[in-house]
């Protein structure tokens, strides 16, 4: 909602406000449509009675005639005294200093922001009234009139709903126009909310006998969220239609830009036009025309070029609306708040926009050119690391220095191949596990992935960590690596060296191993190849400087991950190696695994494996890491660090290999198509 002065608490007596704290508020004056400026005098707020409040009454000066070269919202909002007028409260008890008072609810009462003496000083061009009687705010006289409208509006629910149908609709000629139009259908299937597909589908219909159409289209965004309803809205109308043009406008909640609110209105300007139109989109976002232009060839571009353009989704569901329609399309730049009439009208939509109670959002299940998603939901197996990053527990700056630390002598060595190799597969949850192995070889492991500890779950990178039968191992590990660490720290401590041996053992990275306890998450951050900030912690407690730390905490991460691939991982490999002898499976026939069974053999056995439903993808191509692979999350910033920092030190092999098939250009699929290509609501 807009910023209001505080309501002073239920007194019989008047607060009066000190000239040094009074405050500048406007407010909407239905009876004459248009905003009274003033200064905050008094306020009553007396038992059983609505609060009132007195203001000095300012009027807004007019000084546009005195330059040619500025608009009305970019021309200086300056407010001198009003000498008396029809407002005038004549039974007004306090100071009697101010020649017009006027009295108004304090609940309909809206702060402003004035400019300091030195803005003053610094105007051009100035009115001919003295410094000291003139008041300069920060924002324009139409910026305030919208605002203190659409408060207005919303506090007595008068934009519930709004009918965007013309009472005069445009007429033209219906007799090319099909019984059945193909905007009905393409609406339904991309907006949310039944209103506002109703909405749009009213204006296709108003539309479908025009082939020629021109919009000026306009987006709105408010950074401070100052303004009532939401960050973002959006609008457009029409401007060559004969008889009346037609308005639309809506609000935006997630992910805030003034560019996605313009991309917004070109999508829905465009999804009401007749099929095989020829439109001409008026806009004055350069940002707007350059993406446009960088995202129409979605068949050319590489998976990872096209989730770098901002709102990609948006743009995919302009193309796709585009080549349904058939339309040919074409997006002129035109100067902002140049005094172009139907420019005007579109910001004046998009700021009536951000007042629309229900915001519009996406659908994307026939986005073609949408292959991945990032939304959250129970299928994704890292919930534990989703809990993680949300309680901070990884250190980014580090992890990314240890994937990238060699801790052997040779830069070349074999040995540090696999060091890299392990910490890759650890922390991706990619290690070679059972459910992986028959993902990939069907036929050699013909679904047997039971645990080769416990034999009572599936063995996949999650259960190696938390199978019981492995708890003893992990357990001893963590006090061997906490020796070492206590060993390394005492050798190098800067200072508490009494207390090495405490903050070790009581930290929540080993205290459970010693305890016997549960393994904490941050100790399953160790096993992974991740630094927590907890073991950051244990280094800054006796190691003055961060460069030392560094230098240790790399050469102690080294010691870890050949301990823990040494205990944990080599001792499951002798387990697997004696069932691969029992099977009579040896390494060969992995690596031999396309020259001993045939195409058609493997292919019968990836189309005779379980389906597993998945919106994302069109088909299952070997296994796709569960790391890369989210669904049905609301971009939480930590997470979107993992999704793409892991695709980085990857080459985004992992996270593009099974989006290959379905971005070739040959797949192209219908308005039918099963298959649902879900990123996020936007």
């Amino acid at each position: 909602m807009a910023p209001r002065p505080p309501t002073p608490p239920i007194d019989g007596n008047t607060l009066h406000h000190p000239k040094r704290s009074q405050q500048w508020v406007t407010s909407w004056i239905p009876h004459l449509s248009d905003i009274v400026y003033g200064k905050l005098l008094s306020t009553n707020n007396f038992p059983n009675c609505c609060p009132v409040s007195y203001m000095e009454h300012w009027i807004h000066k007019d000084i546009s005639a005195s330059s040619l070269h500025t608009s009305p919202r970019s021309t200086p909002n300056i407010l001198i005294r009003c000498q008396g007028c029809a407002q005038h409260f004549s039974y007004y008890v306090g100071d009697m200093r101010p020649k017009c008072i006027i009295q108004v609810k304090h609940k309909d009462l809206i702060l402003l922001e004035a400019l300091p003496k030195k803005k003053k000083e610094d105007l051009f061009p100035r009115p001919n009234v003295p410094i000291k009687d003139f008041q300069l705010l920060k924002y324009s006289h139409p910026n305030y009139r919208l605002m203190a409208f659409n408060d207005h509006l919303i506090q007595r629910g008068y934009n519930s709903t709004v009918n965007f149908r013309p009472i005069n609709p445009p007429i033209q000629d219906n007799s090319n126009v099909p019984n059945t139009l193909r905007n009905m259908d393409l609406i339904t299937k991309l907006f949310d909310d039944l209103k506002i597909s109703e909405d749009l589908q009213d204006i296709a219909t108003t539309l479908a006998p025009f082939i020629d159409l021109e919009f000026f289209t306009d987006g709105s965004y408010d950074s401070t969220n100052s303004q009532a309803g939401f960050p973002m809205g959006y609008g457009w109308t029409t401007s060559n239609l004969f008889n009346s043009n037609i308005t639309y406008n809506g609000s935006l909640q997630f992910f805030p830009s003034s560019t996605k609110a313009e991309t917004m209105a070109i999508l829905t300007a465009l999804v009401v036009c007749p099929e095989f139109g020829k439109i001409v989109i008026h806009t004055d976002s350069q940002a707007a025309i350059d993406s446009f232009h960088k995202s129409k060839n979605l068949h050319t571009i590489s998976p990872r070029r096209f989730n770098k353009i901002n709102n990609n989704i948006l743009w995919s569901s302009i193309h796709f609306t585009i080549k349904s329609l058939s339309l040919k399309v074409k997006l002129l730049k035109v100067k902002a708040h140049s005094g172009n009439q139907f420019n005007d009208i579109a910001d004046i939509q998009a700021k009536l926009g951000r007042t629309q109670p229900i915001p519009t959002t996406i659908i994307h299940d026939h986005l073609p050119n949408q292959t991945i998603t990032l939304n959250w939901n129970n299928e994704v197996p890292w919930i534990r690391m989703f809990n993680d990053t949300k309680n901070l527990l990884i250190n980014w700056a580090l992890s990314s220095k240890w994937f990238n630390y060699n801790g052997r002598n040779d830069t070349t060595s074999l040995l540090h191949t696999k060091d890299l190799k392990w910490k890759i597969r650890c922390s991706t949850l990619t290690l070679p596990t059972l459910d992986i192995l028959n993902r990939n070889f069907p036929l050699l492991i013909k679904d047997r992935t039971q645990c080769l500890s416990c034999h009572n779950h599936v063995e996949t990178n999650i259960h190696l960590w938390e199978c019981s039968d492995n708890y003893e191992l992990i357990k001893s590990s963590f006090i061997q690596m906490g020796a070492i660490l206590i060993d390394l720290l005492k050798s190098h401590t800067d200072r508490l060296s009494l207390v090495i041996s405490d903050s070790i053992k009581y930290s929540p990275t080993f205290r459970w191993a010693y305890r016997s306890e549960p393994i904490h998450p941050v100790a399953y951050l160790l096993l992974k190849s991740y630094i927590s900030n907890d073991l950051l912690g244990i280094f800054r407690a006796h190691i003055n400087t961060m460069k030392h730390i560094v230098k240790l905490i790399m050469h102690y991460m080294h010691q870890c991950s050949i301990l823990i691939k040494i205990n944990i991982w080599k001792a499951r490999n002798q387990k697997w190696k004696a069932l691969r002898d029992t099977w009579g499976i040896t390494k060969t026939s992995f690596t031999k695994y396309r020259d001993i069974f045939l195409r058609n053999q493997r292919t019968a056995a990836a189309l005779n494996r379980p389906v597993v439903i998945d919106n994302n993808r069109d088909m299952e191509r070997g296994y796709i890491n569960p790391f890369n692979d989210f669904r049905n999350f609301k971009l939480d910033k930590d997470f979107l660090f993992i999704l793409f920092s892991s695709s980085n030190f990857l080459h985004s092999g992992s996270f593009f290999s099974h989006l290959d098939e379905v971005f070739s250009f040959n797949n192209v699929i219908t308005n039918n198509s099963p298959f649902n290509f879900a990123i996020y609501n936007v």
